[in-house]
Protein backbone atom coordinates (compact mmCIF):
# COMPACT_ATOMS: atom_id res chain seq x y z
CA UNK A 1 0.00 0.00 0.00
CA UNK A 2 1.34 3.37 -1.02
CA UNK A 3 -0.15 7.20 -0.67
CA UNK A 4 -1.02 9.49 -3.01
CA UNK A 5 -1.67 13.40 -2.74
CA UNK A 6 -3.57 15.43 -4.63
CA UNK A 7 -4.80 18.95 -4.91
CA UNK A 8 -7.20 21.42 -7.04
CA UNK A 9 -6.46 24.47 -8.24
CA UNK A 10 -8.39 27.70 -9.54
CA UNK A 11 -7.99 31.04 -9.47
CA UNK A 12 -10.60 33.94 -8.72
CA UNK A 13 -9.67 37.50 -8.87
CA UNK A 14 -6.12 37.25 -9.65
CA UNK A 15 -6.28 34.99 -6.21
CA UNK A 16 -5.13 30.87 -6.29
CA UNK A 17 -6.42 28.18 -4.15
CA UNK A 18 -5.46 24.53 -3.28
CA UNK A 19 -7.71 22.14 -2.33
CA UNK A 20 -6.72 21.16 1.27
CA UNK A 21 -7.39 20.24 4.83
CA UNK A 22 -6.47 21.95 8.04
CA UNK A 23 -5.24 19.67 10.63
CA UNK A 24 -4.92 21.55 13.93
CA UNK A 25 -2.38 24.05 12.84
CA UNK A 26 -0.79 22.70 9.75
CA UNK A 27 -2.49 22.02 6.21
CA UNK A 28 -2.15 19.21 4.37
CA UNK A 29 -3.14 18.28 0.85
CA UNK A 30 -6.01 15.72 -0.24
CA UNK A 31 -4.60 12.05 0.11
CA UNK A 32 -5.33 8.36 -0.26
CA UNK A 33 -4.21 4.92 -0.71
CA UNK A 34 -2.89 3.12 -3.52
CA UNK A 35 -2.83 -0.78 -3.17
CA UNK A 36 -0.77 -2.21 -6.17
CA UNK A 37 -2.05 -5.39 -5.40
CA UNK A 38 -5.51 -4.78 -6.40
CA UNK A 39 -3.70 -3.09 -9.52
CA UNK A 40 -4.31 0.00 -8.74
CA UNK A 41 -2.82 2.97 -10.23
CA UNK A 42 -2.10 6.36 -8.53
CA UNK A 43 -3.97 8.59 -11.18
CA UNK A 44 -6.60 6.17 -10.61
CA UNK A 45 -6.38 6.04 -6.93
CA UNK A 46 -6.66 10.20 -6.84
CA UNK A 47 -9.46 10.50 -8.98
CA UNK A 48 -11.49 7.73 -7.40
CA UNK A 49 -10.97 9.72 -3.98
CA UNK A 50 -11.25 12.70 -5.50
CA UNK A 51 -14.98 11.16 -6.54
CA UNK A 52 -15.73 9.01 -3.83
CA UNK A 53 -14.90 10.57 -0.74
CA UNK A 54 -15.72 14.47 -2.11
CA UNK A 55 -18.12 14.37 -4.77
CA UNK A 56 -15.97 16.13 -7.28
CA UNK A 57 -16.39 15.00 -10.94
CA UNK A 58 -12.93 13.90 -12.60
CA UNK A 59 -14.51 15.08 -15.95
CA UNK A 60 -14.47 18.70 -14.37
CA UNK A 61 -10.77 18.64 -13.81
CA UNK A 62 -7.67 18.74 -16.14
CA UNK A 63 -4.55 17.54 -14.75
CA UNK A 64 -1.60 19.92 -14.42
CA UNK A 65 1.54 18.66 -12.54
CA UNK A 66 3.03 15.98 -11.07
CA UNK A 67 5.19 16.41 -7.61
CA UNK A 68 6.38 15.04 -4.13
CA UNK A 69 5.35 16.42 -1.25
CA UNK A 70 7.13 15.76 1.94
CA UNK A 71 4.24 14.51 4.27
CA UNK A 72 6.19 15.20 7.75
CA UNK A 73 7.69 18.74 6.60
CA UNK A 74 11.11 16.47 6.27
CA UNK A 75 13.76 17.26 3.19
CA UNK A 76 14.25 13.15 2.77
CA UNK A 77 12.63 10.38 1.02
CA UNK A 78 11.29 8.80 3.68
CA UNK A 79 8.76 11.39 3.77
CA UNK A 80 7.52 11.52 0.38
CA UNK A 81 4.57 11.06 -1.63
CA UNK A 82 3.59 11.29 -4.99
CA UNK A 83 1.70 14.81 -5.40
CA UNK A 84 -0.79 15.36 -8.69
CA UNK A 85 -2.40 18.83 -9.25
CA UNK A 86 -5.36 19.62 -10.93
CA UNK A 87 -7.32 22.64 -12.30
CA UNK A 88 -10.67 23.04 -12.50
CA UNK A 89 -12.60 23.54 -15.87
CA UNK A 90 -15.52 24.93 -13.87
CA UNK A 91 -15.41 25.88 -10.47
CA UNK A 92 -19.23 26.48 -10.18
CA UNK A 93 -19.71 22.63 -10.21
CA UNK A 94 -17.86 21.93 -7.48
CA UNK A 95 -20.18 21.14 -4.24
CA UNK A 96 -18.05 23.43 -1.47
CA UNK A 97 -20.64 21.94 1.21
CA UNK A 98 -20.00 18.54 0.56
CA UNK A 99 -16.03 19.17 0.36
CA UNK A 100 -16.13 20.71 3.84
CA UNK A 101 -18.03 17.94 5.15
CA UNK A 102 -15.11 16.10 3.81
CA UNK A 103 -12.96 18.01 6.06
CA UNK A 104 -11.75 19.55 3.38
CA UNK A 105 -11.64 23.51 1.22
CA UNK A 106 -9.90 25.66 -0.85
CA UNK A 107 -7.58 28.05 0.53
CA UNK A 108 -5.76 30.86 -1.02
CA UNK A 109 -2.25 30.36 -1.75
CA UNK A 110 -0.58 33.36 0.45
CA UNK A 111 -1.67 31.02 4.15
CA UNK A 112 -0.12 27.86 2.26
CA UNK A 113 3.90 29.03 2.15
CA UNK A 114 4.78 26.31 4.93
CA UNK A 115 2.69 23.64 2.78
CA UNK A 116 4.16 24.92 -0.21
CA UNK A 117 7.63 24.83 0.47
CA UNK A 118 7.73 21.14 1.06
CA UNK A 119 6.15 20.31 -2.83
CA UNK A 120 9.50 19.36 -4.56
CA UNK A 121 8.66 19.57 -8.74
CA UNK A 122 12.34 18.95 -9.11
CA UNK A 123 12.32 15.42 -10.50
CA UNK A 124 9.26 16.06 -12.77
CA UNK A 125 7.76 18.06 -15.61
CA UNK A 126 4.75 19.37 -16.44
CA UNK A 127 1.78 17.46 -18.15
CA UNK A 128 0.15 18.65 -21.05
Amino acid sequence: MSMIAGTIIYVVDDKTYFLVADESADSSFFAVKMHRHDTDTALGSILHGLKADLGIDPNNLRLGELAAWHTKRGDTAEDLISLYTFTVVDPSLLNHQRIEMAGMHFKWAEGLVDLLKHVDVSGVTQLD
